[in-house]
């Protein structure tokens, strides 16, 4: 038996509502609904049915098993102790959970955010009486840098000390364009279903989650991509992810829109994206798909692929890739794919290429914020500050080498 995330979703006029639970589970069987919601409340809504991120939701489901079931098996929540919640944010941090294993890996970031999910959990708890600890047990109030808001913010901090793994050395991120190459290759032949994602985040910068949202052309809910077409010929491309919207017809999430905009296709990747999308569109023409949201990014179900598939179908790409790297006649490509071996590449490396591609080109701070969505010009600065060693690491090619690579992709999948 576990405790286990439920949701619930629905529709409030032209919003997509979704509701989350805290329920014990045997298996897939849900043996009883809790009223722990109550206290896992979010800081700001926006809406005022909604109910709080998941994420938030998960980090107290964590705490929950590990306390009544893994670890220490407490009965009820008021044997709490602030010796449980350190030992707790303890183990997260050094990925030392029950469902952990050697490749699990949290940033600093990612330790925090946990950290204070739970003390607004036990915050909440601890109004309502249900703890016998105070929170000034817990925390103490630090005034901190935000720069988010751009000023000192009064922060919750233990008053213990969490431990953490740095995982910077352990999930790759930079991608040389010979690996490039290998995975779109692998994309455009044996895994087309998610050439769609890849193509609006290698060539428009998108984030996973916010390539999951785009819509078709003609989408019900409206065009989630236009062109302007002059003689024939694309000149231009946009991606209209101004709102977030339902795109499935059991109301399943597919991901998150970190910032709503009308995102322009960079001029310079416009010629390679476009051929992407017509492979794309090719390889669904024909598979049915729910025409009352037209999402253009679907699964073998027909509905809007998640990210998480995304995730999982991008895993078996570089699975299948790692082979042809570490027979390469190239040192650099074998080694690349011995690490891939040991680190984890996600999605979202996609991004971190096309900026990598963008600052290689000559964008200034401007053109970085416009393409990559940005509402600070923090990462830009960042990408611009060590843009020859991003540089080094891309093995940058000239475009004659990758207008070849994607002609021969087609003509493999022809």
């Amino acid at each position: 038996m576990r405790f286990a995330l439920y949701e619930h979703s629905f529709e409030v006029y032209d919003h997509r509502v979704i509701k989350y639970f805290v329920v014990l589970k045997e298996g897939n069987l849900i043996i009883s609904w809790t009223d722990l919601h109550k206290y896992i409340k979010p800081r700001k809504r926006v809406h005022p049915l909604d109910s709080s991120d998941p994420v938030r939701f998960r980090n107290v489901i964590k705490l929950l098993n590990y306390l009544v079931f893994d670890e220490r098996h407490i009965n009820k929540i008021n044997e709490l102790t602030v010796d449980h919640i350190k030992f707790f944010l303890n183990d997260y941090g050094l990925c030392r959970l029950k469902d952990d294993d050697e490749f699990t890996h949290r940033k600093e970031q990612t330790v925090n955010i946990c950290i204070s999910h739970i003390i607004d959990f036990l915050d909440e708890l601890s109004r309502e009486k249900l703890i016998k600890f105070k929170p000034d047990d817990l925390y103490k109030i630090v005034p901190k840098f935000s720069k988010a808001r751009r000023k000192m913010i009064d922060t919750k901090v233990p008053t213990f000390e969490v431990h953490y793994i740095d995982s910077k050395k352990s999930i790759l991120r930079d991608i040389p364009e010979g690996v490039m190459q290998l995975i779109l290759r692998n994309v455009m032949t044996k895994n087309k279903d998610i050439l769609g994602l890849v193509a609006l985040q290698v060539f428009a910068g998108l984030r996973p989650s916010e390539a999951c949202n785009v819509r078709r052309e003609d989408s019900k809910l409206g065009p989630g991509i236009s062109f302007d077409i002059v003689d024939g010929e694309v000149v231009d491309a946009r991606i209209d992810i101004t709102k977030e919207v339902n795109l499935r017809s059991d109301f399943k999430s597919v991901g998150k829109i970190k910032k709503e905009r009308l995102q322009k296709i960079c001029p310079i990747f416009l010629a390679e994206f476009c051929k992407c999308y017509e492979i794309y569109l090719t390889h669904i023409e024909g598979r049915k798909y729910e025409e009352k949201y037209g999402p253009l990014n679907i699964d073998r179900n027909g509905r809007a692929m998640t990210y998480d598939t995304y995730c999982k179908q991008f895993k078996k790409v570089i699975e299948e890739i790692i082979p042809e790297l570490l027979s390469s006649d190239n040192p650099k490509l074998v080694m690349y794919g011995k690490l891939l071996q040991e680190k984890k590449l996600a999605p979202h490396s996609l991004r971190h290429y096309f900026t990598v591609k963008l600052v290689s080109y000559g964008a200034d701070v401007a053109e970085l914020m416009t393409y990559r969505g940005d509402t600070s010009p923090e990462s830009a600065l960042v990408y611009l500050q060590n843009k020859s060693e991003l540089i080094e690491q891309l093995e940058t090619v000239n475009d004659q080498v990758f207008n070849y690579n994607l002609w021969k992709a087609n003509k493999i999948h022809d």
